[in-house]
C-alpha cells in the first residue's frame, strides 16, 4: 500500500495544531482531564499499555471545534494522570476509510503497536452517515507514534449493512485474537459480533455475543473483558433505548452487563444498565495495567447535549481513569490510585464548621478540587444539602425525592440527572472539580455521576436549605494542573 497520502494528510494536521494550538481560549479547558490541543474530540480509541507506557488514541477533528471527519488524537502517559501529546496517529486517506477513521483499539503483537479501526465511507453525496459502507481497518508502528495503514481486514457480508463499526481486539492465554464490534443486522436489529485470528489479518467470525434488548438498534463502542473473579464484563453505549423512570435520561447511555464466557458465547447475570448517572460519560474503552488492573476511559460529553465552547477551539475531554472491580454482585469504578498524585494541599474541616443549618459555607474558588464527605440522611432535616459550584452546578440530598441530583443551572444546559439512594444508610463521596467539568464518585465507586459545566464562577459551597445536614469528615484537596498549559 502507498502510504505517502496517508502521511501527507497526518503531517498536515500536526502542522495545523502546531500553528494554531495558541489560539485556544482556556476560560473552561481541563487542568487535569485530557482534553485536545486545538480542535475536536470524543470516543477514546486504542487504550492500552503497550512499549512500556501507556497509550490513549481518541477521534479527534483537528481543524475546528466540532465534528468533522474523524482522525485519530494520540497521547501518552508512564502513569495515566500525566499526558504527553503525541502526534496525530491517522488521517482519512484511503477510499475504505475517506470519509473518517472512526473508533477502535490497539493492540501490541511482536514488539509493534497494532491499531484496528472502522474506515467509514459514505454513500450519499449529500452526506447522510446512516448510508455508508464501514470495514474493520489495520495500522501498526514500531516506535508507537508513526502509523502505517495495512488495509481491509473485516468486510460486512451484505451491502445493506451500514452500522458496521468499533472493534475492541484482546488476545487470550492461547496466543488466538478476538474482536468484537457492533452491527446493525438486516433485521435493523442491533448485536455485538465476535471475530477471531491467529495473525491480526485474517479473521472469522465465531459468534454473535449480543442480540437486541430493549430496542437497541446499534451497540456502539463495545468493550469486553475479564474483571476479577472471572467475571467478564460487556460495556457498550446502545442507541435507540427509551429512558425508564431516572435511569437512561440521556440520548445514548453507556451500559455495561457482567456475566460469564466460555471462548464462543457470552451468558449475562444482568440486564444492560447505566453506569454513570451524570450528563456526559460516554463510549468507555478499557485496559489492563502492568499489575493487573482493569482500568477504562469515557468521552466526557454526550451526543444531542449542549456543546457551548465550539467557539473557543477546543470541545471535548475524556473522563479521570477510574479502576473497575466487582464485588459482591455489583460493578464498581473508582478513580485510579494515581489520581492521589494530584493533591498539592489537604484541608480538614471540623464537624462545627461543616454542619450546616439553613445556611451556606464558602470552601474554595480553586477550580481544580479534590472533595470528600459522608452523609447518613436519615439524621439531617434539611430539604436540600449538598455542594454548588458558582452558579452552575447543585449537587445535592433531595428529601422529598430521596435521591442524590445532580442539578445543571447553566443557560441553554439546564437539566438535572438522578440517583435513589438508600435513607438509613450512610454514604460516602469523592468529588473531582475541573474548571468546567464535575466526577462524583459514590460509596467507593459503587455508582457514578459525570457532567460537564460551563459557568466562570468556580466558587465552591456547602449548603442546607429549610434544616440542618452534617457533612461527615469533609476534607479539601487543591488540585495540580499539569494540562492547563500543554
Amino acid at each position: 500500500m502507498d502510504q505517502s497520502r496517508h502521511q501527507e494528510l497526518v503531517a498536515k494536521a500536526n502542522q495545523f495544531i502546531e500553528a494554531h494550538h495558541n489560539e485556544v481560549n482556556k476560560q473552561s479547558y481541563p487542568h487535569y482531564h485530557l482534553a485536545p490541543r486545538y480542535g475536536w474530540i470524543n470516543d477514546p480509541n486504542g487504550f492500552c499499555y503497550a512499549l512500556g507506557k501507556y497509550h490513549i488514541f481518541y477521534q479527534f477533528y483537528p481543524y475546528d471545534a466540532k465534528w468533522g471527519p474523524m482522525h485519530w488524537g494520540h497521547a501518552t502517559s508512564t502513569d495515566l494522570i500525566h499526558w504527553q501529546h503525541e502526534l496525530v496517529a491517522l488521517a482519512p486517506s484511503e477510499d475504505y476509510d475517506r470519509d473518517g477513521c472512526f473508533s477502535g483499539s490497539a493492540i501490541e503483537h511482536d514488539g509493534k503497536l497494532y491499531l484496528i479501526y472502522t474506515g467509514h465511507k459514505v454513500l450519499v453525496e449529500a452526506g447522510d452517515d446512516s448510508i455508508a459502507r464501514e470495514v474493520q481497518a489495520l495500522a501498526v508502528s514500531t516506535d508507537g507514534v508513526h502509523f502505517e495503514k495495512l488495509g481491509v481486514v473485516i468486510e460486512p457480508e451484505d451491502e445493506g449493512i451500514h452500522n458496521f463499526r468499533d472493534p475492541k481486539v484482546w488476545k487470550d492465554e492461547t496466543g488466538l485474537f478476538h474482536v468484537v464490534f457492533g452491527a446493525t443486522n438486516l433485521k435493523h436489529e442491533g448485536e455485538i459480533r465476535q471475530y477471531t485470528s491467529h495473525d491480526l489479518m485474517h479473521w472469522e467470525l465465531v459468534s454473535v455475543i449480543k442480540e437486541m434488548e430493549d430496542n437497541a438498534f446499534m451497540y456502539e463502542c463495545p468493550d469486553f473483558f475479564e474483571v476479577n473473579d472471572h467475571k467478564w464484563v460487556l460495556a457498550t453505549s446502545p442507541m435507540g433505548q427509551a429512558p425508564v423512570g431516572y435511569n437512561r435520561q440521556n440520548p445514548s447511555v453507556n451500559s455495561w452487563q457482567s456475566g460469564s464466557f466460555d471462548g464462543k458465547s457470552f451468558t449475562p447475570d444482568t440486564k444492560l444498565y447505566e453506569v454513570d448517572h451524570g450528563h456526559d460519560f460516554y463510549a468507555t474503552q478499557s485496559t489492563s495495567t502492568p499489575d493487573g488492573r482493569r482500568i477504562v476511559l469515557a468521552w466526557m460529553n454526550m451526543w444531542k447535549l449542549p456543546f457551548l465552547n465550539y467557539s473557543h477551539h477546543w470541545c471535548g475531554a475524556l473522563t479521570l481513569p477510574r479502576e473497575i472491580t466487582y464485588k459482591n454482585g455489583h460493578l464498581y469504578q473508582a478513580p485510579v490510585k494515581e489520581a492521589q498524585s494530584l493533591r498539592l494541599s489537604e484541608h480538614h474541616v471540623d464537624a462545627a464548621d461543616s454542619t450546616l443549618k439553613s445556611t451556606f459555607k464558602t470552601l474554595t474558588s480553586n477550580a481544580a478540587t479534590e472533595l470528600q464527605f459522608s452523609f447518613k440522611p436519615d439524621e439531617n432535616s434539611a430539604e436540600q444539602y449538598g455542594i454548588a459550584i458558582g452558579n452552575s452546578i447543585r449537587l445535592f440530598v433531595d428529601r422529598q425525592t430521596k435521591t442524590l441530583t445532580l442539578f445543571r443551572l447553566d443557560l441553554n444546559a439546564t437539566s438535572y440527572r438522578a440517583l435513589p439512594i438508600a435513607w438509613d444508610q450512610e454514604h460516602k463521596l469523592q468529588i473531582f472539580i475541573d474548571n468546567s467539568s464535575i466526577e462524583v464518585f459514590i460509596d467507593d465507586g459503587h455508582d457514578t455521576m459525570t457532567s460537564n459545566f460551563f459557568g466562570t464562577d468556580h466558587t465552591v459551597s456547602l449548603y442546607a436549605t429549610n434544616g440542618q445536614a452534617e457533612f461527615k469528615g469533609l476534607t479539601v484537596y487543591d488540585l495540580e494542573r499539569p494540562l492547563f498549559g500543554a
